[in-house]
C-alpha cells in the first residue's frame, strides 16, 4: 500500500502543478505561500501523530469512503473545469462566472499530502526541533509548488496541451484512489504481499505511453488545422 499511496501523492502534486501553471505568476505565489504557512502551522497536530495512529486511519473503512467522496468531488471540478475550455465559448455571463470560479480553484488534494509529508518528515527527523523543522519544510513546499508550476509551463508552453494534461492527471488520481479506497481487504492486502514492481512499472509506463500519444496527436491536429487555414 506504501507505494501506491506515493504514487497518488505524487500524481496529486504533479496535477496541483498543472492546473496552477494555468494562473498568472501572482496568484501561484499566493497560493504556494498558502500551503507553506499550511506545513508550518500544522506542526501542532503533526507533531501528536504516531505511525500506527496514521496506518489505522488507513485501514478505517468510514475514513477510505470519506477520502473516496472527496476525491470523486475534486475530479469532478476538474473535469468540468477541462470541459468547460474546450467547449464554453465563455460569452454568458453565468457561464463567464462558472468557469472563472473553475479556473480559481486549486487543487485541495494537496494540502492532507503536504501534511501527511510534514508528518513523515518529523518521523525521520528525531534529533532536530519541530518548529525548525516545519520552518525549513515550509519554505521547501513553496520552492517545489513554484518550481513545478514553471516547470509545466516550460514542458507544456500551450495552454492547451497544459489543460488535456490536467485532465489526464485528474482522471488517474481519481482512478488509483477509487482502487485504494474501495474497500478495506484490498487495502490490508495489498499491505500484506509483496509489491509487484514490474506490473507497476508497466502501469506507470502503458499511462505515459498514451499521455505522449494523446499530445502528439492533439500537436498533429493544430498543425493539420493550421495548414489548411493557410492553404484557404
Amino acid at each position: 500500500m506504501e507505494i501506491l499511496i506515493f504514487i497518488l501523492m505524487m500524481l496529486v502534486v504533479l496535477n496541483c502543478a498543472m492546473k496552477t501553471s494555468l494562473w498568472t505568476f501572482w496568484p501561484r505565489v499566493a497560493f504556494a505561500l498558502l500551503l507553506g504557512a499550511f506545513a508550518y502551522w500544522s506542526i501542532d497536530y503533526a507533531m501528536v501523530q504516531s505511525k500506527t495512529q496514521i496506518e489505522n486511519w488507513l485501514h478505517r473503512e468510514d475514513v477510505l469512503q470519506g477520502m473516496a467522496i472527496i476525491v470523486t468531488l475534486e475530479s469532478a471540478i476538474g473535469v468540468m473545469y477541462c470541459f468547460s475550455c474546450f467547449t464554453d465559448d465563455g460569452k454568458r455571463p453565468r457561464r463567464r462566472l462558472i468557469r472563472l470560479l473553475l479556473h480559481a480553484y486549486p487543487s485541495l488534494l494537496v494540502f492532507p499530502v503536504v501534511f501527511y509529508g510534514l508528518t513523515k518528515l518529523l518521523f525521520l527527523q528525531v534529533g532536530m526541533d519541530f518548529s525548525t523543522t516545519s520552518l525549513i519544510y515550509a519554505f521547501a513546499v513553496i520552492a517545489v509548488s513554484l518550481l513545478c508550476a514553471a516547470l509545466a509551463r516550460w514542458l507544456l508552453p500551450p495552454k492547451d496541451l497544459r489543460i488535456e494534461a490536467h485532465l489526464w492527471l485528474t482522471v488517474m488520481v481519481c482512478v488509483l484512489s477509487l482502487l485504494l479506497t474501495q474497500n478495506g481487504e484490498i487495502v490490508y492486502r495489498s499491505n500484506v504481499s509483496a509489491v509487484d514492481w514490474t506490473s507497476v512499472a508497466l502501469i506507470l509506463a502503458a499511462a505515459a505511453i498514451v499521455v505522449a500519444v494523446g499530445f502528439m496527436a492533439n500537436k498533429l491536429k493544430w498543425k493539420l488545422r493550421n495548414n489548411k487555414k493557410i492553404w484557404n
